[in-house]
């Protein structure tokens, strides 16, 4: 009996979401080809991400076994089910896991999306090419690479379909004519720090010495709490003034001397005006030592002074725009399915289609429910992989163009309203952030009943 080829899906984009889809289609049977822009996975340094109970969910559905390892590395969050990592931890895990399955993943690197064909009625078409790097490569899968013009070489996959997964600056995006992702009036510097002395650098004079550790003593009562709440500080972040939040959490009770810092500034034209992070909170820093009768907030300024001193000066030199991708309003119409934008054999997951603020999670959640239901949408929808009676063999019949096409409305459209619940709040929480109110804005009731619909996930 004849075997017919396995149908592909092409997966652009080697983040957390293009990453987790992967994993969760090759395991209804189909083929996947991952195409990443980068050449490779950078240092193990950035962000902080905070695993809420439906981005668990998702992923313990997408791959156990990515999962698995993530239980014990997670710090707990006290009085809530979340975990706090490094955003790496999750990356590495689920990186681990598609390497594993090569036999029904490639992997390829150092690739950036140019086009798609959709005329065939049988497959889809999209094209990649190599460009050089120009920039030394970053670690956080925001960052814009900056290439050189000249293309090298040129990769043409084949498959059922394709999945944009490739974050804010979506090349996938781009190619269907859709809204770029706009500024969301705020800009970020992160990274993270280590209070002990194990790795510094023994070109340190003692002057820099004495000052690093004056900055660790600071710093080690925030050890105690991932989340801390002192002086003016809330649940680990820092009102400064009328535009910046300063964010510190610590990794402590299971990477000991281990936080993780951010400072956030919606001021206008931040990103023109301040090289450094500490421009964007100085006028609070500066107001804290003058002020004789304010001990809590000379203490919350000496807190993020030690933070500077101990930064890695990379990561204090390198600002990060958030972005925002605006979903389609509501249509009057109930009967009427609408997704985010996704045609054809071409979707759209993740940051790519849905980018929201940050403000818990939530972005990162709403990937991994993404690719639980677009893969539980295709094996519903398609004649999944299954044996025959005559043969141990796997007969994959080819779903049709008109199937595929309606497979991507249905995901999209079943998606949209949960995702634009959820990303309001975000964007409402954020801005309430900026005000200093860390709190919710529904009554505990509706808030209560607001967060178990949201932890439930899909």
């Amino acid at each position: 009996m004849t075997t017919k080829k396995t149908p592909t899906v092409i997966v652009v984009g080697g983040g957390l979401a293009g990453l987790s889809v992967s994993l969760g289609l090759a395991k209804l049977g189909y083929r996947v080809e991952i195409v990443e822009r980068r050449h490779d996975w950078g240092k193990r340094k950035g962000g902080t991400y905070l695993m809420q109970p439906n981005a668990i969910r998702a992923l313990e559905q997408v791959c156990q076994a990515a999962m698995d390892p993530l239980y014990d590395m997670g710090v707990p969050i006290p009085n809530s089910d979340c975990k706090m990592y490094a955003w790496w931890m999750v990356r590495d895990a689920l990186l681990q896991q598609v390497l594993l399955n090569n036999s029904n993943i490639s992997l390829h690197m150092g690739w950036s999306f140019a086009a798609f064909d959709d005329d065939n009625p049988d497959w889809i078409k999209a094209r990649f090419t190599r460009t050089q790097q120009t920039q030394t490569q970053k670690d956080d899968d925001t960052t814009q690479i900056d290439n050189d013009a000249e293309t090298e070489d040129v990769l043409e996959l084949t498959g059922i379909l394709v999945v944009g997964a490739d974050g804010v600056h979506s090349a996938v995006r781009a190619s269907l004519d859709l809204a770029p992702a706009t500024p969301a009036g705020s800009v970020c510097w992160r990274g993270s720090i280590s209070i002990s002395d194990d790795d510094d650098d023994d070109d340190d004079d003692d002057d820099d010495e004495h000052k690093k550790n004056a900055a660790r003593q600071v710093l080690a009562p925030l050890l105690t709490s991932p989340l801390l709440t002192t002086g003016k500080m809330f649940r680990g972040y820092i009102k400064c003034g009328p535009y910046c939040v300063v964010g510190l959490k610590s990794f402590h009770s299971k990477y000991p001397g281990v936080m993780t810092w951010t400072v956030n500034t919606r001021e206008p034209e931040a990103a023109v005006n301040f090289r450094h992070p500490r421009e964007a909170v100085g006028a609070y820093l500066d107001d804290a030592i003058d002020r004789t009768d304010d001990d809590d907030n000379k203490q919350t300024a000496a807190l993020i002074e030690a933070v500077f001193e101990l930064a890695d000066p990379e990561e204090l030199s390198h600002s990060l725009p958030f972005v925002t991708i605006t979903l389609p309003k509501e249509h009057q119409d109930a009967n009427t399915n609408m997704g985010w934008g996704g045609s054809g054999r071409v979707t759209l997951i993740g940051d790519a289609a849905h980018a929201m603020r940050s403000a818990g999670g939530q972005g990162g959640a709403m990937a991994f429910e993404d690719c639980v239901v677009l893969a539980r949408i295709l094996e519903h929808n398609l004649a999944s992989p299954s044996p025959t009676a005559h043969t141990t063999s796997t007969v994959h019949p080819t779903p049709t163009r008109a199937a595929i096409a309606s497979a991507v409305l249905e995901f999209e459209s079943s998606r949209l309203p949960r995702v634009r619940t959820i990303w309001q709040d975000q964007w409402e929480r954020a801005e309430r952030a900026y005000q200093g109110d860390f709190t919710p804005s529904r009554t505990v009731a509706d808030e209560r009943e607001y967060q178990a619909w949201v932890d439930k996930g899909v």
